[in-house]
């Protein structure tokens, strides 16, 4: 079903931007936005597009998209922009259900208190790449914002995700051996495979505060990258990324 709008102050357009704005407004709809030719051409088979926004002037351009819509809805480029979550908005964005994928085997990541969309996003991006059987987002920013979708490159869809206090990561832990990273811990690069037998987490801390006590205290050790120099710590997904990696697939 095709529809044109020329007006930002329809219910429509307001849905969109309170789904892009407020956390609660979109676990009440059940729903999630994605923008960008790209994210959208990519989202995985099972994810269903309820409504597709496209930009009136650039309809043959995402002719293949609008294939995939429930709905399709065609706008100015000034309702486009009002839609839009960025500076120079590509045309199109799509609005798809909630993804509620279950736990399943493998490294489950922890990010604990990732309050920078782009870090949780290339967090979760690392964890889809590498199979991980979930990411467990401690607090934070919220895991279905537009700028950690956009920055996740889909891996949203991807991956399992729960979001929870502090107060409940025992309850998602139990089970797991947690290794936590920070920069006093053991050398990654020291331990065997065999330490990540079985069901492990591997937790990573905020930008600002680090590990929280509620992290150290569930961790069974304590692990680091080397690091020469003066530095004294790497971005939260980049420490992620390497350390999962080599745990996964680096280790003898």
């Amino acid at each position: 079903m095709e529809q044109y709008i020329t007006s930002s102050a329809g219910a429509g357009v307001k849905r969109v931007k309170r789904l892009m704005a407020e956390r609660a407004f979109r676990r009440q709809e059940n729903a999630v936005t994605a923008e960008g030719e790209r994210l959208i051409a990519d989202l995985p088979e099972d994810v269903e597009i309820s409504v597709l926004y496209i930009d009136a002037e650039k309809k043959e351009k995402y002719a293949r998209l609008a294939q995939r819509a429930k709905q399709v809805i065609y706008c100015t480029s000034n309702v486009m922009r009002a839609l839009s979550d960025t500076a120079t908005p590509c045309g199109v964005l799509a609005v798809t259900d909630m993804p509620h994928k279950k736990f399943k085997e493998g490294a489950l990541v922890i990010a604990d208190g990732v309050s920078d969309p782009g870090n949780l996003g290339a967090v979760i991006r690392t964890a889809a790449a590498c199979g991980a059987g979930g990411v467990l987002a401690v607090e934070g920013c919220d895991v279905f914002s537009p700028k950690v979708v956009r920055a996740s490159m889909g891996g949203v869809f991807r991956v399992p995700l729960m979001q929870i206090g502090r107060e409940e990561l025992g309850e998602y832990t139990r089970g797991y051996k947690v290794f936590a990273l920070d920069m006093h811990g053991e050398n990654v690069y020291n331990m065997k495979k065999e330490d990540f037998s079985g069901r492990f987490a591997l937790a990573v801390g905020g930008e600002a505060f680090g590990l929280s006590a509620q992290v150290r205290e569930a961790a069974e050790r304590i692990i680091s990258l080397p690091m020469s120099g003066d530095m004294e710590s790497l971005n939260a997904a980049v420490s992620l990324s390497v350390a999962l990696y080599t745990v996964l697939y680096a280790l003898k």
